[in-house]
């Protein structure tokens, strides 16, 4: 019976060391799963092992048999402690609510900026209505089409092609308004703004009784939304006899306001707080090369009106060649209301800010808000915002 007992234990023995080898080398396959992570996760878990089986070997000789009363008993309590978890989770939730506000606050916008898109409006059949709908009391700025780095609509991609798809003629047209100047003809393009000469010098030139005058056009001031003057500043060669410059600039600017309050007395509310001074050599113009005394003509004329003007502005007109035949290197100093003249040898096709031809007025860093594209008997402009 001894030698069967020995036999037996010996049996047991043999079967566990058996049973642990294998158990090991399980394990040992199961963590090259995980050779993407890396070779210390193999060497910790193989660590693991061994040591988890020798604490489960002392746990189960240690842990005396559990009764069915401890049991139930330990169950009483876990189910006394649940609710208690719950409530914590719940203020966890709770505690999470506020940063999740701005993310639902953000998708509530998104959903609402469809809704402020500017849509397909009359603007596409003609560019004075939508004009009017963006002027206000002093300005006839006309809205920009959206520029580059403009923010990304968060929409349905097949939401957003449709919106710009249906909007892009209709913004391009909106964009750009047009009109003529002078005793011009009509304006092929359109008849949004008229700008018409008050006088030179000491004569004024405008006739409340006709609503015109030689280089004012009564038709083309009945059809434009929006009607301008202009004023042609003259030199020392044509000034009264004793009268310092700036004396000569400032009488000029006196007769320009009075003669533009009498435009306005004909053609009310149409007519824009602002009155060009159209600088350029001519004998009823600017002296050429006379820098000194033009300069300062120029500059006294706009202190007049800045002073006295009561929110009437002066803008400057002029090209290239002129400003610097007549005005030298001086910068003008009319922000906001520039008008270039610039003339290529045919019509333009492009009569965008993308064309060449639409300068910087002379002296400035400014791109000229109107340009005058075409001359002589066709002073055809074009704006692309109206002071």
């Amino acid at each position: 019976m001894k030698k069967s007992n020995k036999w037996m234990k010996s049996m047991v023995v043999t079967t566990a060391l058996s049973f642990g080898l294998m158990s090991g080398g399980t394990f040992a396959q199961a963590s090259g799963m995980d050779q993407a992570k890396g070779e210390e996760v193999k060497a910790e878990q193989a660590g693991h092992s061994q040591e988890d089986r020798e604490k489960e070997t002392r746990v189960k000789s240690e842990t005396p048999v559990q009764s069915k009363a401890a049991e139930n008993q330990q169950k009483a309590e876990k189910q006394k402690e649940e609710p208690k978890r719950n409530e914590h989770a719940g203020e966890k939730a709770e505690s999470v609510k506020p940063d999740a506000k701005p993310s639902e606050e953000k998708k509530a916008e998104t959903k609402q900026k469809p809704e402020n898109r500017r849509v397909k409006s009359q603007a596409s059949e003609h560019a004075s209505e939508t004009a009017v709908q963006h002027a206000n009391g002093n300005s006839a700025v006309l809205s920009p089409a959206p520029a580059e780095g403009t923010p990304e609509q968060t929409e349905e991609p097949g939401e957003e092609s449709e919106v710009v798809t249906e909007s892009n003629e209709a913004e391009a047209e909106a964009d750009y308004v047009y009109g003529s100047d002078s005793a011009s003809t009509a304006n092929p393009e359109g008849q949004d703004f008229y700008i018409g000469k008050l006088g030179y010098g000491s004569k004024v030139q405008f006739d409340t009784t006709t609503g015109g005058g030689i280089y004012f056009s009564s038709d083309r001031a009945e059809e434009a939304t929006y009607l301008y003057g202009y004023w042609f500043l003259s030199g020392m060669q044509i000034a009264p006899d004793g009268i310092s410059p700036i004396e000569w600039g400032e009488k000029q600017a006196a007769l320009a306001l009075e003669t533009y309050e009498a435009m306005k007395s004909v053609y009310g509310s149409k007519v824009r707080p602002v009155i060009f001074i159209d600088v350029e050599p001519a004998y009823t113009g600017m002296d050429s090369y006379d820098y000194a005394n033009n300069q300062l003509i120029y500059s006294a004329f706009i202190d007049y009106l800045t002073k006295y003007g009561e929110g009437i502005k002066p803008g400057t007109y002029s090209s290239p060649w002129s400003w610097e035949v007549s005005m030298g290197e001086y910068s003008p100093n009319t922000p906001g209301a520039y008008w270039v003249a610039y003339y290529p040898m045919d019509m333009p096709t492009d009569l965008t800010t993308d064309n060449s031809e639409w300068l910087e007025f002379p002296g400035t860093d400014e791109q000229a808000e109107i340009w005058q594209y075409y001359g002589g008997q066709d002073d055809y402009n074009v704006a692309w915002m109206l002071p």
